[in-house]
């Protein structure tokens, strides 16, 4: 009996949830709920647009939704009803977390795409004499892959009566990356000066140094995941003595599922590896601002 209303509840909760996100208000109370969800909805998109990440509205309901059915499920198998406070908290945990792993991947790719096209664009240029030139051979061909959608926007800012150094700056601003700003400068003054053998000097020097950088980069975020690897190690061995207390014969019943003490304790101790995650990520992980 008591596993049927749990199991009752469980889907009530989820039907209530599915409710709430999907259907359109109607009424004061409807209204009052959506007032709710879009407020919690704006949180995350703000977030998003701050770090430069594409975010759509289905990527938060899906979030909506796996957070609240964890609540759930932690309910249903532990009977421990301050559980579904999980839900509210991975709210806070999942999109920050999502949304900071996306922007570090993003500016690696850029990156990594910027400095292959870079080099190209040197390696063309003794023979091309002509920044555009270049830069159209290089979006031409196959290697350029991320950097390739950049310069072809680039390229048309040329194209359609803009200078150079315009069209550099714009480049500049669609990468955002701050290893770039060096290379910016040396393209802008080597466009106006010519491309004497100085000058493709002075850019193989300023690519060569961005690839140092990108190597450098490379190893900090290899060391990087190696950490996490031992900060999930040691959330799993901190979880690991609830579990093998609970299998402890003491002739009583579980204190970690059956007294109030004991589900404080859970429910501290899930709160705070939600935080320890939140900030190992963010202590653990490169700082891409920087890049």
């Amino acid at each position: 009996m008591h596993s049927i209303m749990i199991a009752a509840i469980c889907c009530g909760w989820l039907a209530f949830v599915w409710t709430v996100l999907l259907a359109a208000g109607k009424g004061k109370a409807a209204k009052t709920r959506e007032g709710y969800w879009e407020k919690e909805a704006g949180r995350i998109r703000r977030q998003a647009e701050q770090a430069g990440v594409s975010w759509g509205s289905r990527e938060t309901i899906a979030i909506w939704v796996v957070s609240l059915a964890i609540a759930g499920l932690l309910y249903f198998v532990t009977g421990n009803l301050m559980l579904f406070g999980a839900g509210w908290l991975l709210f806070l945990f999942l999109p920050r977390f999502i949304i900071q792993n996306r922007k570090h991947h993003m500016r690696l790719a850029t990156l990594t795409a910027l400095t292959d096209s870079l080099r190209q664009l040197s390696a063309r240029l003794p023979d091309q004499g002509s920044l555009t030139r270049a830069m159209e051979m290089v979006v031409e061909s196959e290697q350029a892959r991320g950097g390739a959608d950049v310069l072809r926007v680039v390229l048309e800012e040329i194209r359609l009566g803009g200078n150079a150094k315009d069209a550099i700056r714009l480049w500049q601003e669609m990468v955002g990356l701050r290893k770039f700003d060096n290379v910016a400068e040396t393209l802008i003054q080597a466009n106006a000066d010519g491309w004497t053998p100085a000058a493709l000097k002075a850019l193989n020097k300023s690519v060569a140094a961005l690839e140092n950088d990108l190597k450098a980069v490379l190893l900090v975020a290899q060391k990087a995941a190696s950490r996490k690897k031992q900060l999930y190690l040691a959330i799993a061995t901190a979880w690991s003595f609830p579990l093998i207390l609970s299998m402890m014969d003491t002739g009583q019943r579980n204190i970690y599922l059956y007294s109030t003490p004991g589900k404080l304790l859970i429910f501290a101790f899930l709160a705070l590896t939600l935080y320890v995650l939140a900030k190992g990520q963010e202590y653990l992980s490169l700082n891409v601002d920087e890049l």
